[in-house]
């Protein structure tokens, strides 16, 4: 029987444990190996941005932003770094919102605990849904529908209207 998604997550932060245990940016980690999240949905990337699918979403198109070089919170950024996030963010989050048909698109980063790496994730909020914080803390549930979620935001972002 294949493993549960619950069971997938929690030997995945096991073993971010003990990499930070270690000293080990684990998202440095994972961008080298592809050892903890190398099944992700890609919606795209170049050298200095990965853009996925969150894995364990807490809704239809929760998506991550990771900036590659390592940067703890958004207060190690240049300004110039900051601006190409940004920029980048607001390039998902229209995609999202044409793709998807999102009403809003939250973002939120949370770059807490030892060993942080800057990712910003991109929530989306659709036509009934709850307004305000509370998507930050919706229930996960494993991510269905990847393949077609991505290509759907990957030709948004090419078309690039």
């Amino acid at each position: 029987m294949s493993e549960d998604w619950r069971e997938r997550r929690e030997r995945v932060a096991r073993r971010v444990r003990e990499l930070r245990e270690q000293g080990v940016c684990y998202t440095c980690h994972d961008l080298r190996t592809g050892e903890l999240f190398g099944d992700q949905q890609v919606v795209c990337e170049d050298d200095l941005f990965r853009v996925v699918l969150e894995p364990y979403p807490r809704m239809r198109g929760h998506t991550i932003v990771v900036y590659k070089p390592h940067r703890e919170d958004l207060s190690e950024l240049s300004e110039e770094e900051a601006a190409r996030v940004f920029q980048v963010c607001v390039l998902v989050v229209r995609a999202i919102k044409r793709a998807l048909g999102a009403e809003k698109v939250y973002l939120n980063t949370m770059c807490d605990g030892g060993i942080n790496h800057l990712h910003l994730q991109l929530l989306p909020r659709y036509h009934g849904d709850p307004i305000g914080s509370g998507r930050f803390v919706a229930e996960r549930g494993p991510l269905t529908d990847g393949p077609r979620t991505a290509r759907l935001i990957r030709a948004e972002l090419r078309a690039g209207r």
